[in-house]
Parts: C-alpha cells; sequence; structure tokens
C-alpha cells in the first residue's frame, strides 16, 4: 500500500517536473526565435540597402527585433545622428521611412518644433497669448545652408518657422490688435526668437479675426 502511494506520488512529481521543463522550453525557445531568423533578415536588408540607397555615405546601425515582430536597421548621416531613416522587415516584406525622415526630415522637424515651442510658452506661459503653435517645413523646402543650421539647432532666431497664437481681446480694432502684435514680436525678439510669419486667432466674445503676416482677415 505504501509503496503504491510512493509510486503514484513519484510519478506525479515526474509529470510536474516534465510540465515545467516543456514549459520553460517554449520560453526559451520563443525567445530564440527572434535570433534564429536575425541573420538572414540583417543579410536581407543590408541588400535592400546597397541596392536602394548604396550611393549614400551613411553609419549603419544595429539590427533592431520589434514589438510587433518586424526587424529594423536604422542609417545615420555621418555628420548629423538626427538626420537618419530606418529600414524595416516584417513578413519578409522591407519598407523604408527614407522619403519622410531623411529628405523631409520629420523627426527633425518635429523635434526642432518642439524645443522652440518650449521656449515660447516659457516666455508667454502667464499671459494672454495662449495655444502658441510652431510650424517648420519640410526639411526638402530649406536652402542647403538653412537645412545646416537647423541640423546644428540654430533655429530659435532664423525666421525658419511660423507662429500662430490665440488671444481673447475686448474689442477688434486694427491699431489695438495690431499693438498686440508687435507686442508678442518684440517680446519674442527680445528672447532670441525672430519669426518671419504669423496668424494669430483674436476672440472677442465669440467674434473671430484672424490676422496673418500683418493682414487682416475677417
Amino acid at each position: 500500500m505504501y509503496s503504491k502511494k510512493m509510486n503514484k506520488l513519484m510519478i506525479g512529481q515526474a509529470l510536474l517536473f516534465g510540465l515545467i521543463i516543456i514549459f520553460f522550453g517554449i520560453i526559451i525557445a520563443n525567445e530564440k526565435i527572434p535570433s534564429l531568423k536575425s541573420k538572414s533578415v540583417e543579410e536581407d536588408i543590408s541588400l535592400y540597402y546597397e541596392e536602394n540607397y548604396g550611393d549614400l555615405d551613411l553609419r549603419e546601425g544595429k539590427l533592431e527585433y520589434n514589438d510587433d515582430n518586424s526587424y529594423s536597421i536604422t542609417y545615420y548621416n555621418k555628420d548629423y545622428e538626427d538626420l537618419n531613416f530606418t529600414i524595416t522587415s516584417l513578413n519578409n516584406k522591407i519598407t523604408d521611412n527614407y522619403e519622410d525622415n531623411y529628405i523631409k526630415g520629420k523627426s527633425i522637424i518635429e523635434k526642432s518644433e518642439k524645443l522652440v515651442l518650449e521656449k515660447y510658452n516659457e516666455i508667454f506661459g502667464n499671459t494672454n497669448y495662449e495655444n502658441i503653435k510652431i510650424n517648420f517645413k519640410d526639411l526638402d523646402k530649406y536652402n542647403d545652408a538653412e537645412v545646416i543650421d537647423i541640423l546644428e539647432g540654430n533655429i530659435y532666431n532664423t525666421g525658419y518657422y511660423s507662429v500662430s497664437y490665440y488671444v481673447k481681446v475686448d474689442n477688434l480694432d486694427d491699431i489695438y490688435l495690431n499693438n498686440l502684435i508687435n507686442s508678442f514680436n518684440s517680446i519674442s525678439a527680445s528672447n532670441g526668437l525672430i519669426v518671419n510669419n504669423y496668424s494669430v486667432t483674436f476672440d472677442n466674445n465669440g467674434i473671430i479675426k484672424i490676422v496673418e503676416g500683418g493682414e487682416a482677415y475677417e
């Protein structure tokens, strides 16, 4: 009787031990799957780069395995780390964001807008100038010297961006509104912020007037 109980206990322990081995085996296998495929994917991405962008003198980043089960390699401009684009392989389909990220400079423009906006909000945070927005053009819309300025962070006092903001007012008299705009521009310039293009929304109890570039539009 005792022997049968011992046998059942040993069988139960063996089954439990076996299940534990299988469980951890599955986990380890799942962790290894990306690395098993990574070498061939890396070769595919490198070949894609050579065929499409081989004439560019860029620095190649490391192969990354992403949360969506894709693989990617980022290629960096050797002088400007922020100027880069990524080639991605997902389910054996290869795509890239060269046009958006390298030609149009999407990530650089977003970063520049964020930095300039932070400065404006720091200056005008406790004033009637509200909802300030900064807009840079796509990187390929600037000339070579301007692109270098942006890449090197010379973005505050260059007039490469436009600004828009919202102001509640008691009346819509043109002289009064122009004084508000001139005040905004003067305070901006004194803090190292220069902008050439602006759009201001003035709100007088729901009656709206928009002033763009110094000209008023009802």
